[in-house]
């Protein structure tokens, strides 16, 4: 009986293991696919306002029907600034800020902001900005915000300057405003720290986050993604 009572012990054992590790495995397929979609999803928002910064809409001349383009655009601070941002204190999130002016029109066929809305007015103003206690991406336009996707850990801007030498330097906000380079802003470089739902992951090793530094998981599936967007409007 003794023997009996072991092997049956052994078996639900084994069984418990098994069912452990399925969850986990699960679990880890669950949040790596959420966190891809999330990750996606942001990039192309962020994308699509950072890519038009600075576009215009096209005039009519009344004499001859013939369409052409503003010189200058308004953007921020009263000047033809098209993008602005603040960096984080310390290591913490960065926030970004894009500008353009909707196409006149049909409302049906106009761009519409980071929140999904037709554009209503002379500008679209988009600002990007993690809300840390929510871990949420969220994004205001006009008097409207709203998370964009949350499992955010970190949120990382960086801004590339073509020099006079034709030479790309990357710089921070804080290195931008100082050299007062705003309006030569060509790319926007985005990070984003995304962390899983699923708490208890096997804490085996590291990842380098939006700084490049070494971070430990902490028991948490994270995903780094990057991209950079080139404002059309600033050449190449």
């Amino acid at each position: 009986m003794l023997v009996g009572l072991t092997l049956g012990l052994m078996v639900v054992a084994a069984a418990i293991g098994t069912l452990i590790v399925s969850r986990t495995a699960s679990g880890t397929v669950g949040d790596l696919s959420q966190l891809q979609q999330q990750g996606s999803y942001a990039l192309r928002v962020m994308g699509i306002q950072i890519r038009q910064a600075g576009s215009v809409a096209p005039v009519k001349d009344s004499v001859n029907s013939l369409y052409s383009f503003k010189d200058t655009f308004i953007g921020f601070g009263g000047n033809s600034s098209v993008v602005t941002g603040a960096d984080g204190a310390g290591d913490s999130a960065d926030t970004v800020s894009t500008s353009n002016e909707p196409l006149d029109g049909n409302p049906d066929t106009r761009p519409r902001d980071c929140l999904g809305e037709k554009a209503n007015g002379a500008r679209i103003d988009s600002t990007f900005w993690l809300d840390g206690e929510a871990h949420e991406l969220k994004c205001k336009s006009g008097a409207k915000n709203q998370a964009l996707i949350g499992n955010v850990a970190d949120f990382q801007v960086w801004y590339r300057i073509l020099s006079a030498a034709s030479t790309t330097q990357r710089m921070t906000a804080k290195q931008v405003d100082a050299a007062g380079l705003w309006r030569s802003v060509k790319s926007i470089e985005i990070c984003l720290d995304l962390q899983g739902d699923e708490a208890g992951q096997p804490d085996v090793g590291s990842y380098a986050n939006c700084q490049g530094v070494e971070s430990p998981r902490n028991g948490r599936l994270h995903l780094v993604f990057r991209n950079v967007f080139d404002l059309r409007t600033q050449g190449t």
